[in-house]
């Protein structure tokens, strides 16, 4: 059986503890600043907030190129030749990366890909490359074919919610108005995002700090559902209260989770989301 090789993109945001274990390989997103392009993970995140503080702007962000994937794939057939390749990527609602992986893909002259869209982004399409991880090595048998029909249903199945503390960057990008994010700072509004179906979607709002609402953020994200509790992860951006984290694991414990894993997002998701977001994701049955 040829080995198979999982790949996704950096927005997984995925500990590398994880990264190495299953040797998951990631092409990176890049930064745009005036005066230079960096990769996903080149920088330290502080020189996102340091940028955004000088100039009350956020850096662009950019998918991964159709020449980048073509180039990602290829040099991974190099170093195993005859492999095939489960890619699972960034969801196709969110980024033109899932399209121009698909046209990548068409110039590879010797790797063989096989491409997956997660409809998830940061924690969760992490959460759904780790279910993939865990898949592959307990079906050492499998053909790739055969593990995508066991992966794939999981798409589905990853639950994914966000809460960013401020509208500052989302006011920044243009995702909001300048009256919007005023108006949410004044009154402490905190519009929770979830992951539907591949695309980023306001829904319930809070209003007080993030220490006050984060168990409501919790019980509103389980009520309803069914989930596997062997693990959940938390996913937050850098400037987050550890008090916060803490309540939102022992919220996570209480409702039966056995294992909570913890990631930080990296910096294209910071673009996105700002300092002290936080966020669950969670695998349903």
């Amino acid at each position: 059986m040829p080995k198979i090789i999982l790949t996704t993109e950096s927005g997984c945001d995925l500990p590398e503890e994880y990264v190495n274990k299953y040797n998951i390989l990631r092409v990176p997103f890049s930064i745009n600043f005036p005066d230079r392009t960096v990769y996903d993970g080149q920088i330290p995140i502080q020189e996102i907030y340091d940028f955004y503080e000088q100039t009350k702007k956020i850096p662009k962000t950019n998918a991964v190129s159709p020449f980048q994937y073509t180039d990602f794939f290829e040099d991974i057939s190099d170093l195993y030749p005859e492999c095939e390749i489960i890619h699972i990527g960034y969801s196709s609602a969110c980024s033109s990366s899932y399209g121009n992986a698909v046209l990548g893909i068409k110039d590879c002259k010797s790797a063989k890909v096989h491409l997956l869209d997660s409809k998830n982004v940061s924690g969760g399409l992490g959460n759904l490359v780790l279910k993939a991880a865990e898949i592959i090595e307990d079906n050492t048998e499998d053909s790739a074919e055969e593990l995508l029909k066991k992966i794939s249903p999981y798409v589905n199945k990853v639950q994914t919610s966000f809460i960013p503390d401020t509208l500052d960057f989302l006011r920044a990008g243009g995702r909001v108005s300048n009256g919007t994010a005023i108006g949410a700072a004044i009154l402490k509004i905190k519009p929770r995002i979830d992951i539907i179906n591949g695309e980023l979607l306001a829904a319930k709002k809070y209003r007080g700090s993030m220490h006050k609402i984060i168990s409501r953020f919790a019980e509103d994200f389980m009520e309803g559902r069914n989930f596997d509790k062997r693990e959940a992860h938390i996913i937050y951006s850098r400037g987050t209260e550890e008090s916060v984290l803490k309540k939102l694991q022992e919220c996570l414990y209480n409702h039966g989770f056995q294992q909570i894993k913890i990631n930080i997002i990296g910096c294209v998701m910071t673009v996105h989301s700002g300092r002290g977001a936080v966020g669950i994701s969670a695998v349903e049955i």
